[in-house]
């Protein structure tokens, strides 16, 4: 070949590699989406959680103490979901707390009360896991300073073992959900930089499965519609459906009767990972099983306001009466909360007897109910609206437009079942005296959406299960919190909701950074 020809062939040749390099480089400076798709493609952790709920906190701090690196992905602007709305508290038996407190409880008996509020339905494995685990969850927790000393007692549980957050010095009140996800957010941020990452705005997509349908990663899209890629193993904390009201709603699809009932849940709580799933034939259980808390907030300047606030069960935990719109009582207060529910909706009339209005009953207070719940708790209510500071027993048979004489018949009933312990509804817990002195305070509550007892099954060891030619564990997939099912079965107790997160998110972390070394 001639020498010049040879020269044109090179020069030929590097003006291509120039062009090319050129080309990338525009690329990568002027269209960072297409380099996000790029790098996504070949991102690569131990563990990925797919939810930044106090299930998925959890699972994420357990994983790194297991040597994992850990991404969360969260479809929200920050982490938290409903874990930062709960108000009653974590369960805990045998904790530090209740042995202060001389509280005489043990698993047994937590199981026991579990178990008994799941009507048959609950997993008698689960629920020993999380009774048996609960007082770990209480120490867990106050390594990171909540302090977690007020213990109370809720309806369905046998003892006080519901533990909260004191009062500050200065008498205001302390959110248990809100300070719990509060501090292991700025535990990982302050302690875990580096070693676990949050990509919030980004919505799950779709799970990765290799040929044999092992997990191994998912895609997501982040704010700006782009598709990423993410290799790892997967934990699903991504919660509820108590407030689906899509297109392909899954209250709908399960409990259509239940589906315009208002809801305590945040706008988040839509079940999408049950959706997005459905292809890969995991196993669902108990989906028709939603919880109906009895205790709404009616707000009297907007009673038909779909989101409402819960009127928190430590109310009536801390004496609180429910009237019907006759001003009598018509079931134990510390009953389950489906028996409540049912009652309610069996006993009582709509509001102002307005047919447009919910079913509400009157829950009464008196000063002593005020001062056990926290008069700071109770003023942020009453500033609100949905605590009415009444009065004279006189003044509340006005509000409540009834007899005042039949209000004193019901106080007088009360007040004498009290004193033999035990009442026509099997109340055997008489915490606060009700005369027809008190001053009164009253609140209109109404059965609203709270919690899916149903979702995605899993095994004792937080793996989810597929549905193939029988029912198998899927490799590389472990699940926490309300996104699954089998722990609560028909009806959940009060403080049950943290417990399984932090119970369950830790057993899911762990698990999940392990299969990682074992499997790679």
């Amino acid at each position: 070949m001639p020498q010049s020809h040879c020269v044109k062939v090179v020069y030929f040749i590097s003006v291509l590699i120039v062009i090319c390099l050129t080309a990338t480089f525009v690329i990568l400076a002027y269209f960072p989406r297409a380099t996000n798709l790029v790098r996504s493609r070949l991102a690569t952790v131990d563990v990925i959680v797919v939810g930044g709920g106090l299930a998925g906190i959890s699972a994420a701090i357990e994983a790194s103490r297991h040597g994992a690196r850990v991404t969360i992905i969260d479809k929200e602007r920050s982490l938290g979901g409903n874990s930062a709305k709960a108000t009653s508290g974590i369960n805990g038996a045998g904790s530090v707390p209740q042995l202060d407190k001389e509280i005489d409880d043990s698993a047994s008996l937590f199981s026991k009360d579990t178990l008994a509020s799941g009507g048959g339905l609950s997993s008698a494995e689960l629920v020993d896991i999380l009774s048996s685990r609960s007082s770990d969850a209480i120490n867990f927790l106050m390594t990171f300073g909540l302090n977690l000393t007020d213990v109370v007692q809720l309806g369905g549980h046998s003892v006080a073992r519901t533990h909260r957050i004191p009062s500050t010095a200065d008498g205001r009140p302390v959110p248990v959900g809100f300070t719990i996800v509060s501090t292991l957010k700025k535990y990982i941020e302050n302690e875990l930089d580096g070693i676990v990452t949050v990509i919030v705005d980004a919505s799950f997509n779709a799970l990765i499965m290799d040929k044999k349908d092992n997990v191994v990663g998912i895609e997501y899209r982040t704010k700006d519609g782009v598709l990423h890629k993410m290799n790892g193993n997967v934990v699903l904390t991504t919660g509820g459906y108590a407030n689906d009201h899509t297109p392909n709603s899954l209250l709908l699809k399960h409990v259509p009767h239940l589906a315009k009932l208002p809801t305590t849940n945040g706008p988040w709580a839509t079940g999408d990972i049950l959706k997005l799933t459905s292809a890969n034939h995991l196993s669902l259980i108990h989906m028709d099983q939603v919880q109906t808390h009895p205790t709404g907030f009616i707000e009297s300047t907007n009673p038909t306001h779909h989101t409402k606030f819960l009127a928190p069960e430590s109310l009536r935990g801390c004496g609180a009466l429910l009237l019907n719109s006759d001003g009598k009582r018509f079931v134990n207060e510390l009953g389950r909360r489906d028996h409540v529910t049912e009652a309610i909706f069996k006993h009582c009339s709509h509001l102002n007897r307005d047919p447009t209005l919910p079913i509400v009953a009157a829950m009464i207070m008196n000063e002593e109910v005020i001062e056990r719940f926290g008069k700071p708790s109770a003023g942020f209510y009453i500033k609100k609206g949905i605590i009415e500071d009444i009065g004279t027993l006189g003044e509340l048979a006005d509000r409540m437009r009834i007899s005042v004489s039949i209000l004193k018949e019901t106080l007088e009933s009360y007040q004498k079942a009290a004193d033999e312990g035990e009442d026509e509804f099997g109340k055997v817990n008489f915490h606060v005296p009700f005369s027809v002195a008190d001053h009164f305070y009253v609140s209109f509550v109404t059965p609203t959406l709270h919690y899916c007892m149903g979702g995605l099954e899993i095994s004792g060891s937080a793996e989810v299960l597929q549905v193939k030619d029988g029912k198998e564990v899927v490799r590389g997939l472990y699940a926490a919190g309300e996104v699954t099912g089998g722990v609560h079965g028909m009806n959940r107790l009060g403080g049950n909701s943290l417990l399984e997160c932090v119970v369950f998110g830790r057993i899911a972390g762990s698990n999940a950074a392990h299969f990682k070394l074992l499997h790679s």
